[in-house]
């Protein structure tokens, strides 16, 4: 006699005020295309920053699934609660940039997102330990996080304002020098604009700072780019969108699983969150400690 397999648990935890605003219709489309015989449904909403952190750590234990309805930060707080616990994160997309569900190849379109939680295909990838935090795509020290904290401050999202934000502070921003310790060497980096250490290949919006990155390899990347002048500023665009960065003459990179950056700011940025850190920035890659499904 053939047994009924027991539904699965799955949690939706939505951020309302995400990005651009797709996620207003998730409640309906996990109506029409989520499989109701696979899966027990439960749906919450985030009322505060940080909130995502709090539902996610506090259901974990009592689902199968916990699936990010938001944007990189909204994954960001979700993901990191559910490192090296048995329940699997799924990504619905709804973002300014959505980076690391670019990274993953999960589709832009929230039906099809859905659907890829139907199919349940499942893969363990890495999560990067920052001081006592985590990220899961990229986290920058320089004029990367300076955008950040300025764009998180700002009256309107989306990747409009995100480049206007970019161009006016890229004229004023002052580079900063650096020291990175790792494989028993240490390096002084100087005139650090963009200052990133990138466990996915891209920021968001298919802007790609490390090209070359896996997820799932045990290796976290330094990648910097210096001051250069004006006239290269068009080149410099053709390189990031181009997946060409590590050929643009100002760019340094470096690859390892344990780094120390001696930080001359405090501010950084978390999956595009801004964050204050200590001057000393300790990095350590979890091997393939979280579960996402994936296409």
């Amino acid at each position: 006699m053939k047994t009924i397999e027991s539904k699965k648990n799955i949690l939706f935890i939505i951020n309302p005020i995400s990005g651009v605003g797709k996620q207003k219709t998730i409640e309906k489309l996990i109506h029409l295309y989520l499989d109701k015989t696979q899966f027990d449904v439960e749906i919450q909403y985030t009322q505060r920053a940080k909130h995502a952190i709090a539902l996610a750590k506090k259901n974990a234990p009592n689902f199968n699934i916990i699936v990010a309805v938001g944007g990189d930060g909204s994954v960001n707080e979700i993901g990191k609660s559910l490192i090296n616990t048995n329940t699997t994160l799924a990504i619905i997309p709804a973002g300014s940039g959505n980076g690391l569900a670019r990274d993953l190849k999960i589709p832009m379109a929230m039906k099809k997102a859905l659907l890829l939680i139907n199919a349940g295909k499942t893969k363990s990838i890495d999560a990067i330990k920052i001081n006592n935090d985590y990220f899961l795509g990229t986290a920058g020290v320089g004029f990367d996080a300076d955008i950040s904290w300025k764009f998180d401050e700002a009256p309107t999202r989306g990747l409009l304002t995100y480049i206007k934000i970019a161009l006016k502070g890229f004229w004023s921003y002052k580079t900063q020098d650096y020291r990175v310790i790792y494989d028993g060497k240490e390096q002084l980096i100087t005139k650090g604009m963009l200052v990133t250490f990138a466990n996915s290949k891209q920021y968001g919006n298919n802007i790609f700072i490390a090209p070359k990155a896996k997820i799932d390899d045990g290796l976290v990347k330094l990648v910097v780019v210096k001051k250069f002048p004006l006239h290269y500023l068009l080149s410099f665009g053709y390189y990031l969108l181009s997946k060409q960065i590590t050929k643009f003459k100002y760019t340094e990179e470096i690859e390892s699983n344990k780094m120390t950056l001696m930080n001359p700011s405090t501010k950084i940025h978390v999956d595009g969150e801004p964050l204050e850190l200590a001057n000393k920035i300790e990095i350590e890659v979890q091997h393939k400690a979280l579960k996402v499904i994936v296409p």
